[in-house]
């Protein structure tokens, strides 16, 4: 029996594993997901009448930035392994009319093979004598006993939960004290993310869009240029409000989206299309902690930090995979 077990398979999953087994303790990773990387995700173009069928597209995150050093070390690795590259610095502003200018701000970084293929890296790392992963597993409920933490049947001395705060909060059985801190979570918006594959590349050099304004969409990608590949192919995410109305059938706003990035940025219709939905895309706000322990059970994740992002949630994942060692090795 495992001493820990990670719910989640992203990237603050991966990393609180990688920490734990860093400490020796043994871990059992389980994911829902058919491949790892939480919102961290990709897409494979398949029968889009297009020559792109095979080709990868990020349609959870778009990009990461770096500002820890800790952080910026895995970085720099992946950098000079060819597994992520720097992006830009760069990106356009419009509202709903079209383009109005440009902004800087921190270098994104994105990855030739989708930013997944990064959380693969960081689990292909880990020390096969000491973690186990398995996926898909559903887990269904948590159940806090004297002796640990209870996974269908199995019991752990910790459990860490890596993942949207609502979904965590939904597997924890009985009341508990991280029961009451996920109850307090930051409220989670919904995006829909439209992936449009285009015969060629019809719109003004962009590489992201930061979109205000606008009752439709909020952020444009370049999937060409953010792969480094050129492929005509644009990933737009819609406004949380929007998504919110289409949860239930998401393939319906498909027309609004394709609307407002035609009068944004692409001038022309897309080849072929599909619209992917997320319901927990990302946390209105994050807390400051990096993380929560109580002793038996912990929460980690891009919620956690101080900031909503990729950093953050491998930081978090990171700090939980500490403390967690180190309150169970006392």
């Amino acid at each position: 029996m495992a001493d820990v077990a990670v719910v989640g398979g992203g990237i603050s999953g991966i990393a609180c594993a990688r920490a734990l087994a860093d400490a020796g303790l043994t871990v059992d990773v389980l994911d829902r997901g058919q491949r790892l990387g939480g919102r961290l995700a990709v897409q494979t173009l398949r029968d889009t009448g297009t020559p792109f069928d095979g080709r990868v597209v990020d349609v959870g995150a778009a990009y990461f930035t770096v500002s820890d050093p800790q952080f910026a070390a895995v970085v720099d690795d992946w950098v000079d392994r060819g597994k992520a590259r720097a992006w830009t610095d760069t990106f356009h502003v419009a509202d709903g009319t079209g383009l109005l200018g440009t902004k800087l701000g921190p270098m994104r970084y994105a990855a030739p093979r989708g930013l997944r293929s990064l959380v693969e890296d960081l689990a292909v790392a880990l020390p096969s004598d000491l973690v186990s992963i398995a996926h898909p597993v559903d887990v269904e409920s948590v159940d806090v006993t004297a002796e640990g933490a209870v996974i269908a049947g199995s019991t752990y001395r910790a459990v860490a939960l890596c993942g949207p705060d609502p979904q965590m909060r939904a597997v924890m059985s009985g009341t508990t004290a991280a029961d009451d801190a996920l109850a307090h979570a930051p409220l989670w918006e919904p995006v829909l993310a439209l992936t449009a594959v285009y015969d060629e590349r019809t719109w003004p050099e962009v590489d992201g869009v930061f979109v205000n304004d606008d009752p439709v969409l909020s952020f444009i990608a370049d999937d060409g240029r953010r792969r480094g590949d050129d492929a005509p192919v644009l990933v737009a995410h819609s406004t949380p409000v929007l998504a919110a109305g289409h949860l239930a059938d998401p393939i319906t706003a498909a027309p609004l989206m394709l609307g407002a990035l035609d009068r944004i940025v692409a001038r022309s219709e897309p080849a072929w299309f599909s619209v992917k939905r997320w319901t927990y895309a990302r946390p209105a706000q994050a807390r400051e902690e990096p993380c929560y322990f109580d002793g038996v059970v912990g929460l980690a994740g891009d919620a956690w930090d101080g900031k909503p992002r990729t950093e953050a949630a491998w930081l978090s994942g990171t700090a939980l995979g500490q403390r967690i060692a180190a309150g169970i090795s006392a």
